[in-house]
């Protein structure tokens, strides 16, 4: 009873220190937990603040760019001192320019400004280095005009294009339009951000209240930085290197950096919110807490438990030995060998095991017996000698000190020339008053097919993270070119369109701006198709829309519009149709003209002047009859591709970096999108290539025979363009709820001749109709995604009217809606044609004349 009374107390004395362990461990989890979202909201401000700095980087750069185009012209003047001297010019450039104000220095130092007496500022510096020709931003404390702190933007004003200095432009933004750019806040908390000079003075802030203030000085007299010195926060600002602290705030730990703003020798410093901080770790600790609460919960229960348990300890003493018995028939059960080792008597017995007669061994022996016979059965020397070390006696209770009750191991064997895996546990039943084990239990369990699924859980695991990986890297390199290459083509349509308005008594330039506008804009287009097409190949909704199609006109046409380009480019086009006896084939033209577009778009754009480019079409019979095996040739002498790139040629958003091809533009999706259509074809793509050789691709496509109609292929072209008199008298309801998509649309149908009544919703275009006298309305050009009523419901609503001629109306759809699926809901609503946004005149004059004849 002593022996049970000790054990007890022993073993709420075991739980007590248990408890405390993990009460000890919990809080120092915890504070990891905080260290590490302090580590976290560190980085958070770190690439807040790059990202700032780069915001402001651009809006300086784009706002200096301003005031020297604005010098510029104003030093094309005939006479420049004179006009911009003038309070005119200057209140009527500040009207259309970016800026609150703009004003002139002469060339005596004297700052003119409309309403105000001049001002000599002849010893500021930005009045010296515009003189000697430089322009440049500068902060200035305390203006003469104004007595704010400004941000001047300055560019000389010459005589002419290159003639003398006569003066400089002043323009600045106002406190509140730099206070907007640096806003930010994590988590709903507003974080203070700061443009400052070299020195530490602040420029402008998030805050006005910042403005003017030294950040050094202050982090001197008292700001709390951890992990940084005042000597690190001067470097940080004087541009020499990036700089991320914590500080002690009102509301907790704080972060804060420093970075240097490309192009410029000021700094932004940003602050992660210390209330943000605490935020996040009170958030990520609310579950340790809730957990420290279950598990002091349970260690109540378990201390009740062990309490009730001792009060019945006699009744079950004498069930033990039967539940132990049935445990070791059950352990005899679950493992496939049981054996019995005496450490002390250097002594084994085989409880329980197959033996065969191929396989025979002792049942009972000497330990050392059992140790070779194990070490003959692994496989590998090295299982061996690893066997040899861990299994003897003094090996084993080395390695299984008081508290340490099981060891495992698992191992190839070889019985009889089936080779297995087995994993061996060793379980001490019995310790000295050492501590030391002394009886040992020995167990096997056959885990070859584990081990072949885990083999093969981890083959699919580092499949899957190789996918991952190269999935992730071509997304983000698939979105770097597409942010590239979009901002091309906008950064033409934004400056173009400047131009123009600065362009207006110049006709001429502002045609030439707008040609490179709609240029820049279909550039885009197809930048958008080409996703949306590649959208549609992996959702599988992309379907071949099977007609007739005429090769010899299909590659007329590619012909004609690719001969510019390689003119342009000096490259040889050729294209060649070789014992093509069926040119009329059924296909989706526009699938297969895709095809030609993409492949020779390729060709061309990675082939340097002075090389080739060439098509060829050439039809092989096959067996079926009425079809043909047709084979399209495509081949360039351009750059080429390395072998390693070849695997991966026709993978979304693919492209080989090398310096060959990283100036040449594109999304990398061509290619890509040209195996899906050929493959919904039933034909294959094959390429060859290597680097400074060329590539060629060559597509198969098995495709039955069309009817001819014996004529020669129509020249396809640009339709003639629209008459006027064509639709002279004709009348058009256009239903959009786009005030300015209305507009255009409008001008685009007054162009053609046609007169236009335009209504909001479908609702409002079913009202006046309904208003409307019999064959006042030729057609309607309905919108489809409007308030009150959308253009679908409007078109079945006008099918289902009780008057004839309303239900008989012409309807063509003008949607953004693009794809095949939109055309065709438009035609189960009762359509009569779908035209997809942008609409341009041509394609709306073809429709109409089709329509109204």
């Amino acid at each position: 009873m002593e022996d049970e009374g000790r054990k007890y107390w022993l073993s709420v004395t075991a739980f007590l220190v248990v408890f405390i362990a993990v009460v000890v461990t919990f809080s120092m989890f915890m504070q990891q937990t905080s260290n590490r979202i302090v580590s976290q909201a560190g980085q958070y401000v770190t690439d807040a603040t790059n990202q700032t700095a780069k915001l402001v980087a651009t809006f300086m750069q784009n706002t200096q760019k301003d005031i020297e185009t604005i010098a510029a012209l104003a030093s094309e003047s005939p006479d420049a001192a004179a006009i911009v001297t003038s309070e005119e010019w200057l209140r009527d450039v500040g009207e259309i320019s970016p800026f609150d104000t703009i004003d002139f220095v002469d060339a005596a130092g004297m700052q003119h400004s409309p309403g105000r007496e001049p001002v000599n500022v002849s010893d500021r510096p930005y009045y010296q280095k515009a003189m000697a020709g430089e322009s440049g931003i500068e902060c200035v404390f305390n203006t003469r005009l104004t007595h704010e702190n400004l941000i001047y933007f300055y560019a000389p004003v010459r005589e002419g294009a290159d003639g003398p200095v006569v003066g400089l432009l002043l323009a600045h933004y106002g406190e509140g339009r730099l206070t907007e750019l640096l806003q930010n806040s994590f988590f709903g908390y507003e974080s203070h951000v700061l443009l400052c000079l070299p020195t530490g003075e602040v420029v402008a802030a998030s805050n006005g209240s910042f403005v003017g203030l030294n950040v050094i000085e202050e982090a001197g007299e008292g700001l709390g930085m951890d992990g940084a010195s005042i000597e690190e926060l001067e470097e940080a600002f004087a541009g020499q290197d990036g700089l991320t602290f914590t500080y002690d705030g009102t509301s907790g730990v704080g972060s804060a950096c420093v970075t240097n703003v490309p192009g410029l020798d000021w700094s932004i410093l940003e602050t992660f919110p210390p209330a943000a901080t605490s935020q996040m770790i009170d958030a990520a600790n609310e579950g340790g807490w809730s957990a420290l609460f279950v598990i002091v919960m349970v260690f109540i229960v378990v201390i009740v438990g062990i309490v009730a348990f001792n009060n019945h300890r006699h009744r079950r003493l004498a069930r033990s030995m039967k539940d132990r018995i049935d445990v070791q028939t059950g352990v005899g059960k679950l493992t496939e060998r049981l054996v019995l080792i005496d450490l002390v008597r250097n002594h084994f017995r085989y409880m329980s095991g197959p033996v065969t007669p191929n396989d025979p061994y002792n049942l009972e022996g000497p330990y050392e017996e059992m140790v070779d016979r194990l070490e003959g059965l692994v496989v590998g020397d090295e299982a061996k000698r690893d066997v040899r070390e861990r299994f003897s006696a003094g090996a084993i209770m080395a390695a299984m000190p008081p508290g340490i009750d099981n060891l495992g191991f698992e191992y190839q064997f070889d019985r009889g020339g089936d080779l297995k895996w087995e994993d061996i546990n060793l379980i001490c039943v019995e310790r000295d008053e050492f501590g030391r084990p002394t009886r040992v239990v020995y167990t096997t369990q056959d885990v070859t097919v584990m081990k072949a699924r885990e083999k093969q859980l981890q083959q699919a695991m580092e499949d899957s993270y190789r996918a991952a990986v190269a999935a992730n890297n071509a997304k983000s390199d698939f979105l770097s070119r597409m942010s590239h290459d979009i901002r091309i083509p906008m950064n033409a349509i934004i400056g173009m369109t400047e131009l123009a308005r600065m362009s207006e008594g110049d006709p001429a330039r502002v045609d030439d701006c707008l040609a490179k506008i709609a240029l820049s804009s279909n550039h885009l287009l197809s930048l958008i198709n080409e996703v949306l097409d590649l959208s549609m190949i992996e959702n599988g909704r992309l379907v071949l829309s099977v007609g007739t199609v005429d090769l010899r006109a299909l590659v007329a046409e590619v012909e004609t519009v690719f001969a510019p380009r390689c003119d342009e480019a000096h490259l040889d086009l050729s294209v060649t149709m070789e014992d093509v006896a069926h040119p009329i084939v059924e296909a989706d033209e526009l699938r297969l003209q895709q095809v030609f577009i993409n492949m020779l778009g390729n060709a061309v754009k990675f082939t340097p002047a002075g090389g080739s480019v060439s098509v060829r079409v050439i039809e092989h019979p096959v067996r079926i009859e009425g079809c043909s095996d047709y084979e399209f040739v495509f081949a360039d002498t351009g750059c080429g591709m390395a072998p390693e790139f070849l695997e991966h040629v026709f993978e979304p958003f693919a492209r080989e970096h090398d310096s060959r091809t990283e100036r040449v533009e594109g999304t990398g999706l061509g290619l890509s999108i040209v195996q899906s259509v050929v493959s919904l074809m039933g034909g294959t793509v094959e390429v060859e290539s290597a680097p400074e050789a060329g590539t060629t691709f060559t597509v198969h496509v098995n495709l039955r025979h069309g009817e001819c109609d014996g004529g020669e292929p129509a020249a396809e072209g640009d339709p003639a363009p629209a008459n006027r008199d064509a639709f002279a008298g004709a009348r058009a309801l256009l239903v959009e709820d786009n005030e300015l998509n209305s507009e255009i649309a409008a001008a685009l149908l007054e162009s053609l001749g046609m007169e236009v009544e335009c209504a909001f919703d479908g609702q409002e275009a079913l009202d006046a109709l309904a208003a409307s006298e019999p064959g006042h309305f030729s057609v309607v050009l309905m919108d489809i995604q409007m308030p009150v009523m959308n253009g679908l419901e409007a078109t079945r609503a006008i099918r289902a009217s009780e008057r004839p001629d309303v239900a008989a109306l012409p309807v063509v759809v003008l949607s953004a809606n693009a794809f095949a699926e939109d055309v065709h809901e438009s035609k189960r609503a009762g359509a009569d044609d779908h035209l997809s946004k942008p609409i341009s005149v041509k394609d709306l004059a073809a429709t109409l004349g089709a329509i109204l004849g």
